[in-house]
């Protein structure tokens, strides 16, 4: 799970069908966990949406990681998203670090 750091009442949470999973899903909360909503990832996700981080350098940019290697970004909240090119073996943790 990820709080948005500019609005604690937003969270995202990874998930899927099981631990390591052949799809995942990337959901979004606005109301502190009331109602969730299944964010629109631009492909199937390969597993378990693993992990979510965020900073408050920018509190829209949400990154998203299935631990078979996929990582997903959005720069809008979660509205919208895009898989970057490259994919890795397998990710357990991550962390987005601003430029300086």
């Amino acid at each position: 799970m990820a709080v948005k750091t500019d609005d604690p009442r937003v969270l995202f949470a990874g998930c899927g069908e099981t631990t390591t999973g052949q799809a995942g899903h990337v959901l979004r909360t606005t109301d502190y966990g009331q109602r969730w909503q299944v964010l629109n990832l631009p492909n199937a996700a390969n597993a378990t949406v693993w992990g979510l981080t965020t900073h408050p350098a920018n509190a829209d940019r949400i990154v998203a990681f299935t631990l078979f290697g996929e990582v997903y970004v959005s720069e809008d909240a979660g509205e919208s998203w895009r898989k970057i090119a490259r994919e890795f073996g397998e990710i357990r943790t991550a962390v987005w670090v601003p430029a300086a």
